[in-house]
């Protein structure tokens, strides 16, 4: 089966994806799962529930769930929204749904899945950088809290079929903005992440928690690091503003839980080898905060896997 876009993965961010399409037009767009379960869910409700508190409204986005190990679409966009983590096990899977002439869109957070991605299909994958949030309190159900803007672009050649996607999401209400640095603004993203989602999942707390004199002192020494790192890969930034640019996104969204705090709630694993680990590996000395940051969520990751045990 043809279809313009598919989606990997259907938590928060596969389906926000999945509502700003419904509402551009889109329909029974194919969205793979890693559980049978979960599309027997999706396919008893008949899509994905959306409820939408920026508008105030539930939505049933109508999808077409499939399992990763039935591969029986042929798709022009491939959006992959997987856990950093999860990103090996779904590579055969992209390769069977996308298109010969198709984009493959890496949406993870941290850095090494659009590198893994790159190795596998050269110019036609793509990073996506995510400015919204979202959470999934169920299989089939997540809540959306706001932001409504992916940052995407390819580092292997330009891809104008990008362009396109920025039409389609433009129908919804929703930004796709197409730029040629894209790893600019992963870098970016990095810095936010490595501040934003370990210190709000080891206390356990909303965003606000950064604001907070302990939250911006660790802050400053996760950036002291983090911009030794970026300098190192040719990416200048200035540590004040670069906090003051994580301040505002923090007060903008400071009610909202991290998507590694979500998962450290669910017993889940977290994505903090690829954003605290990955800056702490570049830097390449120890102890470093990045480092230690990276070995407590560890330790937080096996005390909810103990529990959950006993």
């Amino acid at each position: 089966m043809t279809s313009d876009v598919c989606i990997i993965g259907g938590g928060a961010v596969g389906a926000t994806i999945a509502y700003f399409l419904y509402r551009a037009g889109f329909s029974g767009i194919p969205v793979y799962y890693g559980r049978e379960e979960t599309v027997k869910t999706v396919l008893q409700q008949g899509g994905i529930r959306v409820h939408d508190r920026v508008e105030g409204v539930d939505i049933l986005v109508p999808v077409v769930p499939r399992h990763y190990e039935s591969p029986v679409d042929e798709c022009r966009f491939v959006f992959n929204s997987v856990k950093a983590y999860s990103v090996p096990a779904t590579m055969v899977l992209a390769e069977e749904i996308l298109a010969s002439d198709g984009v493959l869109l890496m949406l993870q957070n941290g850095f090494g899945s659009l590198e893994l991605a790159e190795e596998k299909f050269g110019s036609k994958a793509a990073g996506g950088v995510v400015y919204f949030g979202a959470e999934r309190v169920s299989p089939a159900h997540i809540v959306y809290h706001g932001g409504r803007t992916i940052i995407a672009g390819s580092r292997l050649g330009l891809r104008l079929e990008l362009m396109e996607l920025s039409r389609m999401f433009r129908l919804g209400g929703f930004e796709f903005r197409v730029v040629s640095n894209i790893d600019y603004y992963r870098w970016l993203k990095l810095a936010l992440n490595a501040v934003v989602n370990p210190l709000t999942a080891i206390a356990r707390s909303r965003n606000r928690v950064v604001l907070t004199g302990p939250g911006l002192e660790l802050a400053k020494l996760i950036l002291s690091e983090f911009t030794e790192v970026a300098r190192r890969h040719g990416y200048l930034f200035e540590p004040r503003r670069l906090l003051d640019y994580i301040v505002s996104n923090v007060r903008s969204t400071a009610d909202n839980h991290s998507s590694m705090a979500q998962d450290v709630a669910a017993g889940s694993p977290t994505e903090v080898d690829y954003i605290n680990g990955f800056i702490a590996r570049e830097l390449g000395r120890e102890p470093s905060v990045n480092g230690l940051i990276t070995l407590m969520i560890h330790l937080i990751e096996e005390g909810g896997r103990r529990d959950s045990a006993t």
